[in-house]
């Protein structure tokens, strides 16, 4: 699209806001900005009511791209003559764009925080008229202190985090977390915090103490966070204020000035705070300061988690660094830290930071709560017990154990989650260790041991505890392992869950119990005419070869009919154990095409008590 062509557009779109007059009035044309390669036009909003953060006549700057009505439509305020603080539903406002036109503080209007329920069209003449009466709807809010309701989610004001740091740090806090905190008098200390990876790096606290070195709050992660041991773990200092740090409304600090003013505001004396954790940080390097305050899940409720923000102090006084007319010692070091280092002009490096808690990383798709307190064991780290593994992980499910005692191997490659960095060593070792950094929370264990029926003085027994679980899923696709089970009768009543596919995968057996004692004839009657319609359709001599040798014919299915069949497993399982079911129920899949793939379908069940 030529210039001549973006312009008609744009005059196109704008003549619509002539219904708007004189709420809005045009004070100039489109004009185009050389320095953010936007083009912007100048208008005017009258609101009646009189407020403290804008004139009743307020200016304002409307920028889009050149590819309207594609991309993205922003509203600024003018430096002068509208909004110099930060408010509700605004962009951090504080700093003026480059242009010298306008405070970067836009307005949020696309999306359904107002009054207005209206999808937003995308047409030349309707997108543009869309926002800027959406403006206006948000400047009579403002003015009347109506910018946000309690019936509306909880919002942090925008930091501007420094993302040439590449830098975050990552917490985990909930409600029971938050009543711990309210348990303890101790607000500030000192914080272990440990790293994860590089590029971005990511920073994650572990035990919080106080100045006197007492442990006050310990933050639990997975196994692959727990086991993670930098060379040297960052000691930082931590405050928890009593509310989230703003000034001037809903405005963050941004120099450490502010910031000093914004925990007074509080009663906490940050400086006095970083002088006592500065033996800590006289290393020569830059260390982490972490501010913690209670939020609340909607507007103006009560508070239920701490969230922390972190920010990067500069490096302190260190070695010979200290105040002229001073000795080398923790007073040379501190005059020379708040008179040089620590300057009220200096710009805060806040760092992105961000929930790990269970609840949070799992908010785009988890089990259920009854499932996700359970203890599972999977038996067999195949194919379909890996697949099943990583969507249970994958949906919560941090408390599995796997139990396997084979090698991974090359031929696996082809449908397993593993991948070549695996060959060679324990399957259930490597699953574990996969799945462990799915998930921070995640505590994978293997077990490298196979289910065995153990006969001695106990009587007969598993070689597993069993009775150390609640839900008990086997993917072995052996006789072997039910015959096992069927042999012993427990102390407790487990949900016992058998998934094996057929030939090819076209077919999936699933078997699902809840019992001390486990019987599996109906299951074998139920599904004996299926086996020998797998066994008719085998062609031996077109089995694939696994390897060079004695002649011994590999398994075929491939990958997406095992994801296929451990999804339906695993919905079925869910199904199940979600609904307390006592009896016995037995379940076949088969897949199904015509002129095109039309899945898995039940083709049969079978309940029994």
């Amino acid at each position: 699209m030529n210039e001549d062509e973006v312009i008609l557009r744009l005059r196109k779109a704008r003549r619509e806001l002539d219904f708007l007059y004189p709420t809005v009035q045009m004070l100039d044309d489109w004009k185009y900005d050389s320095i953010n390669k936007l083009w912007y036009f100048h208008l005017s909003i009258y609101v009646e009511t009189e407020n403290k953060y804008f004139p009743t006549t307020s200016q304002w700057y409307v920028v889009v791209e050149s590819t309207y009505p594609e991309g993205k439509i922003k509203i600024y305020p003018d430096t002068e003559k509208s909004i110099q603080t930060t408010l509700y539903h605004q962009s951090n406002n504080y700093f003026i764009n480059r242009n010298g036109l306008w405070r970067n503080g836009a307005l949020c209007v696309d999306v359904n925080t107002l009054s207005s329920r209206n999808p937003e069209p995308f047409s030349v003449e309707e997108r543009m008229l869309f926002h800027v009466t959406r403006a206006v709807e948000w400047l009579k809010s403002a003015a009347n202190n109506s910018l946000v309701t309690d019936k509306e989610l909880f919002e942090l004001p925008e930091f501007n985090d420094n993302i040439l740091l590449n830098s975050q740090l990552a917490f985990s806090e909930d409600t029971v977390s938050y009543m711990q905190w309210e348990d303890t008098d101790c607000r500030c200390g000192i914080v272990d915090i440990d790293c994860y990876k590089s590029k971005p790096t990511i920073y994650y606290p572990k035990t919080f103490y106080s100045f006197e070195n007492k442990p006050i709050h310990y933050s639990h992660w997975g196994t692959a966070l727990e086991e993670q041991n930098s060379i040297k773990i960052i000691k930082s200092p931590w405050v928890l204020l009593k509310s989230v740090p703003v000034l001037r409304d809903w405005q963050v600090p941004e120099t450490w000035e502010e910031l000093l003013e914004v925990c007074e505001s509080q009663g906490c004396d940050i400086k006095l705070i970083l002088k006592e954790s500065s033996k800590y940080l006289r290393d020569g390097i830059p260390h982490l300061f972490l501010l913690g305050f209670p939020i609340p899940k909607y507007w103006f409720h009560e508070n239920e988690i701490i969230y922390w923000k972190a920010f990067l102090l500069p490096t302190l006084s260190h070695g010979r660094q200290f105040s002229k007319g001073f000795r080398n010692n923790n007073t040379g070091y501190w005059h020379r830290d708040i008179t040089e280092v620590l300057k009220a002009d200096l710009r805060i490096d806040w760092i992105f930071s961000e929930n790990w808690s269970q609840d949070d990383i799992s908010q785009r798709g988890k089990m259920p709560r009854i499932m996700l307190g359970k203890r599972i064991l999977l038996i067999g780290a195949g194919c379909i017990g890996a697949s099943i593994a990583e969507i249970l992980v994958r949906s919560g499910i941090y408390n599995l154990s796997i139990a396997d005692s084979d090698v991974f191997k090359v031929g696996n490659l082809s449908r397993h989650t593993l991948s070549l960095n695996s060959i060679g060593s324990s399957k259930c070792n490597s699953l574990c260790s996969h799945l462990n950094v799915i998930n921070p929370h995640a505590e994978i264990k293997p077990i490298n041991n196979t289910i065995s029926l153990i006969i001695d003085s106990r009587g007969p027994h598993t070689s597993i505890e069993i009775d150390h679980y609640d839900v008990i899923i086997d993917c072995t696709g052996e006789d072997r392992v039910l015959e096992t089970f069927r042999s012993v009768e427990f102390e407790s009543p487990h949900c016992f869950i058998s998934v094996s596919v057929g030939l090819g995968a076209k077919r999936l057996y699933i078997n699902m119990q809840n019992n001390r004692v486990y019987n599996f004839d109906e299951f074998y009657r139920f599904i004996s005419q299926y086996i020998m319609t797998d066994l008719k359709e085998v062609d031996e001599d077109k089995l694939p070869r696994d390897g060079i040798g004695c002649w011994h014919p590999t398994f075929p299915a491939r990958s997406d009919d095992i994801w296929m069949a451990a999804s339906i497993a695993v919905k079925n399982i869910e199904k199940f154990i979600s609904s307390g079911e006592s009896k016995q129920i037995s379940l076949i899949y088969e897949q199904q095409e015509n002129d095109y793939y039309e899945g898995y379908y039940l083709i049969d069940k079978c309940e029994s008590d």
